[in-house]
């Protein structure tokens, strides 16, 4: 689901109403939330890496900005993108031209390519290294709490390729210390964008264009967000916002 289809759907029960008109908070919808994949690796992350009866080829590697490493022998490998048994396999499998059934293991030094983003209404908006296992929940404390105006209930996770199509969802964090809802302590992974919204209705294109330059840092003007707010400024209703 592109960002622009959840606003449509955020927006679809504000419909009835005038621009500019407050509507319930009750009326918005909840999404499902996401389960946590697989780490993967990504450039700028750095590893050791050790071949069974190989120590000539035993070396420390940190992956390029363009993905990829340079192991001897091989040459350029991709591995950004990759889990960690994808990774072993993938320099097993590079090896294993040049060496009977190579046994590699890996084991990681620094990751500096796990970072997820939190804004919107938190105290300091921040860039949070993603070095172990970290809810929405967590990476809002971390960020210095809430402020006074901002509402839980429905904080916006963007999760995937910000460039394209992106998955989109609301987390309610207050039903997990309001009513101990373990189903909304969703976990973050590599590249997720948490916002914090506001207690607030706004009119539906100051919310595109409030996203938007939120958003721009990490989209680069991708194309759906442009789109997002040429479609949006022609709507009516109104949405969580500023």
């Amino acid at each position: 689901m592109s960002l622009f289809s959840l606003l449509l759907v955020l927006v679809g029960c504000a419909g009835r109403t005038a621009p500019m008109e407050a509507v319930p908070v009750e009326e918005v919808p909840e999404l499902r939330a996401p389960a946590a994949q697989d780490f993967v690796f990504g450039p700028g992350d750095t590893f050791d890496i050790k071949v069974w009866k190989a120590p000539d080829l035993d070396m420390t590697v940190t992956i390029a900005p363009d993905g990829r490493i340079t192991f001897p022998i091989v040459g350029h490998v991709q591995v950004a993108g990759l889990t960690y048994p994808e990774l072993v396999n993938t320099l097993e499998t590079s090896l294993a031209e040049y060496y009977r059934e190579p046994s590699v293991s890996v084991n990681v030094v620094e990751l500096s390519s796990q970072k997820v983003f939190v804004l919107g209404e938190v105290t300091n908006p921040a860039v949070l290294q993603l070095d172990s296992d970290m809810t929405v929940l967590e990476a809002m404390v971390r960020a210095g709490g809430i402020n006074t105006n901002a509402r839980t209930d429905n904080v916006l996770l963007i999760r995937g390729d910000v460039s394209g199509e992106p998955e989109l969802y609301l987390v309610d964090v207050a039903s997990i210390y309001g009513q101990g809802n373990m189903s909304q302590l969703v976990f973050l992974q590599q590249g997720d964008i948490v916002y914090v919204p506001t207690k607030t209705i706004a009119n539906v294109e100051r919310f595109f264009r409030r996203l938007q330059t939120v958003l721009a840092p990490f989209v680069a003007g991708s194309a759906v967000y442009r789109n997002a707010i040429s479609d949006g400024a022609q709507g009516t209703g109104a949405i969580l916002a500023q």
